[in-house]
C-alpha cells in the first residue's frame, strides 16, 4: 500500500504538472487579470496610483509586479508570462501546507493534502490568475506558519502587516486569528509588528499628496453600492454557537490543529456574514486549512479518487487543450498596432492594459451600481472629447448609458477595439465630436471626392461640429481618424483576428 500510495502520489504531482503547464498558456483570461496589469503599467509609466488613475486595491502587489511587467514589455502576450510570479506565490502555498501537515500529523499527511489542494479546482485555476489574492494568500501562509510555531512572532505581524497592504481582506485575517487566538491555549499573537508596512505605505501616499484618494478608492468607493449580506443578522448566533462548541470541546485536541479549525471557522462565518461580493477565491486562505483536515480524516485510497475526481474537473471545465486566450490576444494586437503609447483608449477597467483610460473610474459591478444611484456621474463624452481619445474598447452592456450612446454614434468597429469616425448618409453630412486628423474611407481605400468644399486629397484636421463630404462615386462611406487608417486599420476591413 506504501508503494502504491507513492505510485499515486508521483502521478498525481506529473498531472499536476502537466495541467498547470496547459493552463498556463491556455487558460482563459479573467478580467480581473489585465485590470491589474493594467495598474502595474501605470506604475512603470511613473503614474500614482488612486491620485493619476483609479482603482479600488491595496497598490503593494501592484508596486511589486511593475518592475516584472517592465521587464516583460509592452506585448499583446503579457497577460500570459505574468502569470509565471504567481507560480512562486502557487508554491509557497502549497509548500507551507506540507510543512503545516508534517509538523501537525505526519508527512504523508502534509505530502497529501498539499497534493489534494494544489488539485483542488477553485485553487488550481484561481492561482493561476495575475491577481492581487494570490500574494495576499503567499503571505497568510506564511504568517499562520510562524504562529503555529510559536516562533518570530514579530514576524509574523509583519508578514500580516504586508498582506494588509495587498488587500484590505486582511483585517479579516487578523480579525480571525485574534479571536482564534484568544480560545486556544498556549497560541500567541504579537500584534506590534502588523502597523509597521500599513504605516511606510501610508507614509509614502502622503508625501505625495494623494492620502486623501487612497481613502476614497480602497474604503470609500469599496463600501458604496453594494448590498449588504442577508447573514449578517445570524453572525453574534453564528459566533456564539461557534465558540461554545469550541470552547467545551478545546481540551481534546492539540493546540495547533485546534487553532487552525478555529480561525477557519471564523473567518468562514464572517466572511458569509458580512462580505458583498463574495467568490471562490474569497475562500484562499481557508482552503490549505480546509485539506489538511480533510486528508487526515479520510482513508488513502479515498483521497487518491478524490483527487482523480479534481483532475476530471479541471480538465472538463479549463478545457487545457484549448487556447482560450487568443480573443483577449487579438485585442491587444490591435491596441498596440492601432494606438501608440501616450494615445488614450476608452475602456471598462484597464483591459486594454498599455493605454491611459481617459476616465477617471472603472466599470466592474460596484462601479456600474454607483453610477446607477448616480453617486457616479456619466461624463464619459466630455472625458473623450477632452483628452482627445480616439480609440475606444468594443460595445457592450456595461458601459453608463450616456456614455455607450456617445462612443455608438462617434466610433466605428475596426475588429475588437474602435476608432473614432461616424458612417456617412447619402446627403454626405457628418459630425464630428472629438476634433482630431480625420481621413473619409470606402471599401477601397480614401474616398474620391470633396470634403467641407474642398478637394480631399490627404487627410486633414476637423473641428467638432458638422461636416459634408460630397462623393465622386456611389458607395458607403465612412470618416475615420486617420492615424489607424494609416496604422491598416479600416470600418469596411474589421480585423477579428490578429496573432
Amino acid at each position: 500500500m506504501r508503494r502504491a500510495g507513492g505510485w499515486a502520489a508521483g502521478a498525481a504531482v506529473g498531472v499536476g504538472v502537466v495541467l498547470r503547464a496547459l493552463c498556463f498558456f491556455h487558460y482563459r483570461l479573467d478580467s480581473d487579470e489585465p485590470q491589474h496589469l493594467h495598474v502595474a503599467w501605470q506604475w512603470t509609466q511613473g503614474l500614482l496610483q488612486y491620485r493619476d488613475f483609479f482603482d479600488n486595491h491595496a497598490p503593494l502587489f501592484h508596486m511589486t509586479m511593475a518592475p516584472i511587467l517592465a521587464l516583460v514589455g509592452e506585448r499583446a502576450d503579457a497577460p500570459i508570462w505574468m502569470r509565471a510570479p504567481m507560480l512562486v506565490f502557487f508554491a509557497v502555498v502549497v509548500g507551507v501546507t506540507y510543512i503545516l501537515g508534517r509538523k501537525l500529523w505526519s508527512h504523508d499527511v502534509g505530502l497529501w493534502a498539499a497534493i489534494t489542494l494544489a488539485l483542488f479546482p477553485p485553487f488550481f485555476l484561481k492561482s493561476l490568475e495575475f491577481r492581487t489574492d494570490n500574494l495576499w494568500n503567499a503571505l497568510w501562509m506564511i504568517a499562520l506558519l510562524l504562529i503555529v510555531s510559536g516562533r518570530w512572532r514579530l514576524a509574523a505581524g509583519v508578514i500580516l502587516g504586508l498582506a494588509l497592504c495587498v488587500s484590505m481582506k486582511t483585517i479579516l485575517l487578523i480579525v480571525t486569528l485574534g479571536a482564534a487566538a484568544l480560545l486556544t491555549r498556549g497560541i500567541r499573537m504579537n500584534p506590534i509588528g502588523i502597523p509597521i508596512a500599513p504605516a511606510i505605505l501610508a507614509w509614502y501616499f502622503h508625501i505625495k499628496g494623494a492620502w486623501p484618494q487612497l481613502v476614497y478608492c480602497v474604503f470609500t468607493f469599496n463600501t458604496r453600492g453594494t448590498t449588504p449580506s442577508p447573514f449578517r443578522f445570524v453572525y453574534p448566533i453564528a459566533i456564539a454557537a461557534m465558540v461554545w462548541i469550541a470552547w467545551r470541546y478545546r481540551e481534546r485536541f492539540d493546540k495547533e490543529k485546534f487553532f487552525l479549525a478555529v480561525a477557519a471557522a471564523i473567518f468562514v462565518i464572517t466572511l458569509v456574514c458580512f462580505w458583498t461580493l463574495i467568490s471562490p477565491r474569497d475562500y484562499l486562505p481557508v482552503m490549505p486549512i480546509a485539506a489538511l483536515f480533510l486528508v487526515a480524516k479520510l482513508p488513502r485510497a479515498a483521497t487518491i479518487g478524490l483527487c482523480a475526481i479534481f483532475i476530471g474537473t479541471i480538465c472538463y471545465y479549463a478545457k487545457p487543450l484549448v487556447n482560450q486566450t487568443d480573443e483577449h490576444i487579438t485585442m491587444l494586437n490591435q491596441v498596440l498596432g492601432m494606438t501608440r503609447t501616450g494615445e488614450p483608449l476608452m475602456d471598462y477597467k484597464g483591459e486594454t492594459i498599455f493605454r491611459r483610460r481617459p476616465f477617471y473610474f472603472i466599470f466592474e459591478k460596484i462601479g456600474r451600481e454607483q453610477v446607477r444611484s448616480g453617486a457616479i456621474q456619466d461624463t464619459i463624452p466630455e472625458s473623450i472629447i477632452a483628452t482627445r481619445c480616439h480609440a475606444a474598447q468594443a460595445d457592450g452592456p456595461f458601459w453608463p448609458p450616456r456614455g455607450r450612446e456617445f462612443m455608438v454614434k462617434n466610433f466605428l468597429d475596426m475588429g475588437r477595439i474602435r476608432a473614432s469616425g461616424q458612417w456617412i448618409g447619402d446627403d454626405g453630412n457628418f459630425t464630428i465630436a472629438v476634433p482630431g486628423e480625420y481621413i473619409v474611407v470606402d471599401a477601397n481605400g480614401i474616398a474620391s471626392g470633396t470634403l467641407d468644399a474642398s478637394p480631399q486629397t490627404a487627410a486633414r484636421t476637423l473641428e467638432q461640429g458638422s461636416h459634408h463630404f460630397e462623393r465622386a462615386h456611389d458607395g458607403p462611406l465612412a470618416v475615420m481618424w486617420a492615424p489607424a487608417f494609416r496604422r491598416g486599420y479600416s470600418p469596411f476591413h474589421l480585423r477579428d483576428r490578429e496573432f
